[in-house]
């Protein structure tokens, strides 16, 4: 009998048994991490930037936007925070008018006038919020950073 005749012995797992086997391996490790098909087990971002437990989040959780820091602010901005707190005057460039949020990019508030934009640049704004709150944008309101913590 020639070599070429001769048929490994059966009884060797199929390629449909080593499918199932892997599909079920994948399922329970998907079951088991508790996640949304499709998201990464380490929790959805990149491992590098994780934060350690004592830092802010990266996102206000009242209004969603991101965190800005101050000393992030153009130096314009930054004086102009400094005069908000301590109750000075705003400088002369600053420009103030009531912000009715019409595209809803920050959180809602039933109190007209509750918001109020102060232009301290070209397409650069800080709008204010009566409770204190203040958001940063630097594209003309089109998107807004929170800024803080």
């Amino acid at each position: 009998m020639s070599p070429e005749n001769v048929r490994p012995p059966r009884g060797g797992p199929t390629g449909l048994l080593a499918l199932l086997v892997v599909l079920a391996l994948t399922l329970a490790i998907w079951l088991a991490a508790g996640r949304d098909p499709g998201t990464p087990t380490f929790g959805g971002r990149d491992p590098d930037s994780r934060s350690a437990p004592n830092e802010a989040p990266a996102t206000d959780p009242v209004s969603g936007l991101p965190w800005v820091a101050a000393a992030e602010l153009t130096p314009l901005g930054i004086e102009v925070l400094a005069r908000l707190s301590t109750g000075r005057p705003l400088p002369d460039a600053v420009q103030r008018r009531p912000f009715d949020n019409a595209i809803g990019l920050l959180p809602a508030q039933a109190a007209p006038g509750y918001y109020t934009e102060l232009v301290v640049g070209s397409g650069t704004l800080l709008v204010t919020g009566v409770r204190g709150e203040r958001y940063w944008s630097d594209d003309a309101g089109v998107s807004f950073e929170r800024v803080g913590p």
